[in-house]
């Protein structure tokens, strides 16, 4: 006759599976520089496996840097003075956090922002992008034209100043000349405003820019370099980089006959038997069911542990065992197996006795879990280290 102890403890129904740490988010990154030259890799910064935080350089193509900056906006367009919009917010918090700030109003590329983009990229030790060489050739022209203009309005404003002073020391001083020498002031005042404006606004819409080839905006820092294609020396192919960011969850799959056991927020314990740690942590997201291209059909589950995993534990695989339910305090359990009906429908268990007998035990069995089952004795007999048949041993 096969036994086994009746427990007192409370009763935990969990289901377990495997899973992978990974980061919560992952980006794939191909810059395409800007200009005609070839896209070239010519310099690594951050290494396969390497952390790194905001404002890091990660690699050079073509002899230009790309950038990772804190944001949640993924880069779309190139950013320069006269953009507006959501990006431009995220830019101008990305440099302040980076201790670059912008005297511009929120959302608005001007001339704060282009200081501060300046700033930040003299700190990382690189020229920064901009508009072009025509927009320089026509800022300097406009120069120029302010320059005259100023001249042009110093000399009428002298010639005026002139014909007061003659005029104030007695000396006869033509009336027509005296009003040409008034118009001749205001026109090249209206003359100077009009260029400064010119300039202005050419400075507006040129100068410093930030190129979308030159920088990839992530969720949270510290992130990591998952993957790195190619090397120095070598065309850009994509994808030629994959980032990580945010804290390192566990991804498993839930078997469809497990979903109704699942809830979201459940407490699940993540294993290594590698280092043999373990850490608590929660059900955070159960996936819709779907098939892969195996056939196989599953629910895709994501845990966040309390403590924040080790980067070293990237790419490990991790045994979950989740607590689906348990009973609120210690009850006596019994094997599934100890359980039987009588002929009155009664489900009773059978206690075995010192004396090699055997008593009948009328019980109510509750949650099960595990194999094993909660039971309370109708008459209270039963208790923790009883005996109870569970079957008889194979002749």
């Amino acid at each position: 006759m096969l036994t086994a102890a009746v427990e007192q403890r409370v009763l935990k129904e969990t289901v377990v599976m495997r899973g992978q740490v990974g980061a919560a988010t992952t980006v794939e990154v191909t810059p395409a520089p800007r200009g005609e030259g070839r896209a070239v890799m010519t310099g690594v910064r951050v290494r396969p496996g390497d952390e790194f935080g905001a404002g890091s350089v990660l690699l050079e193509i073509a002899g230009r840097p790309l950038i990772a900056m804190p944001g949640a906006v993924p880069a779309y367009r190139d950013l320069r003075p006269g953009s507006t919009g959501k990006d431009v917010v995220q830019l101008q918090r990305a440099l302040a956090s980076l201790g670059h700030r912008s005297s511009d109003r929120s959302g608005e590329f001007g001339q704060g922002t282009k200081a501060a983009l300046v700033e930040f990229y003299e700190r990382i030790g690189y020229d920064v992008a901009t508009t072009g060489d025509d927009d320089a050739k026509e800022l300097a022209a406009a120069a120029v034209a302010v320059r005259a203009a100023e001249r042009t309005r110093s000399e009428a404003v002298e010639l005026r100043d002139r014909l007061r002073r003659a005029d104030r020391s007695g000396a006869t001083v033509n009336a027509d000349a005296m009003r040409e020498a008034e118009r001749a002031v205001r026109y090249a005042e209206e003359d100077l405003t009009q260029t400064k404006v010119a300039r202005a606004e050419l400075e507006s819409r040129s100068g410093a820019i930030l190129p979308m080839s030159e920088v990839v905006f992530l969720s949270s820092f510290p992130a990591r370099m998952e993957k790195l294609t190619g090397s120095v020396g070598q065309e850009v192919k994509a994808p030629l980089v994959t980032l990580s960011a945010g804290a390192l969850i566990v991804r498993a799959k839930l078997n469809p006959a497990q979903r109704k056991l699942v809830d979201a927020d459940m407490p699940v314990t993540v294993s290594s038997e590698l280092t043999g740690e373990s850490y608590p942590g929660r059900v955070a997201t159960i996936g819709e069911l779907r098939q892969d291209d195996g056939g196989a059909r599953s629910h895709e589950l994501t845990v966040r542990t309390s403590q924040r995993l080790s980067a070293k534990l990237a790419g490990a695989d991790m045994r979950l065992t989740i607590e689906a339910a348990s009973t609120k305090e210690e009850v006596l359990v019994v094997p599934v197996s100890a359980l039987y009906a009588s002929a009155d429908g009664q489900v009773a268990v059978q206690r075995q006795l010192l004396d090699g007998g055997s008593q009948r035990i009328p019980v109510v069995p509750g949650m099960t879990g595990n194999g094993y089952v909660a039971v309370q004795s109708t008459d209270g007999t039963l208790k923790s280290g009883d005996q109870v048949s569970v079957g008889r041993a194979a002749p």
